[in-house]
């Protein structure tokens, strides 16, 4: 999954594509695996050994994404990528399934005039609310929630 986002950015923002190198150690029966990637000149290092070298590979992206997410969509391209893709939706829904919470819940209140309406959206996460700032679709107002929560809970740790 990550994997493939951060090559979904790359596309997006016109950067050149991630490049993955590993470290394989260990004897053959048992090799654990160490990977880095190289995105648009910064790298970025799983922090842990793996058992396959996939595995290693998507924890690097992952290390990246959550780097460039934690920089906010105003202060680079590639975060402001982020912001465009949805990444904070899955990184939301990611989390919560890896700390064995109930996924996120939505909940979008539509205001103004038929042909002009605002949206505004509020994400449940672990018994704590994030609304997001109002957009002019469903969607991203959804992705602004999910934004305001990722942003809130990144503050806490």
């Amino acid at each position: 999954m990550y994997k493939n986002q951060l090559q979904e950015l790359a596309q997006r923002s016109c950067f050149n594509l991630p490049s993955y190198a590993s470290i394989r150690e260990g004897p053959d029966h048992a090799p654990r695996f160490k990977a880095t990637v190289n995105f648009n000149g910064e790298t970025f290092e799983s922090p842990s050994f793996c058992s396959t070298l996939r595995q290693a590979e998507h924890s690097a992206a992952e290390v990246a994404l959550n780097t460039l997410s934690n920089r906010g969509p105003s202060r680079s391209l590639a975060a402001k990528v982020l912001d465009e893709t949805g990444i904070y939706k899955n990184l939301l829904q990611e989390t919560a399934h890896r700390a064995g919470l109930k996924l996120p819940v939505y909940t979008t209140v539509r205001s103004g005039p038929g042909h002009t309406p605002i949206f505004t959206c509020t994400v449940e996460l672990a018994g704590m609310s994030f609304t997001g700032d109002p957009a002019k679709t469903k969607k991203q107002a959804q992705k602004n929630a999910a934004m305001a929560a990722w942003s809130a809970l990144k503050h806490c740790e």
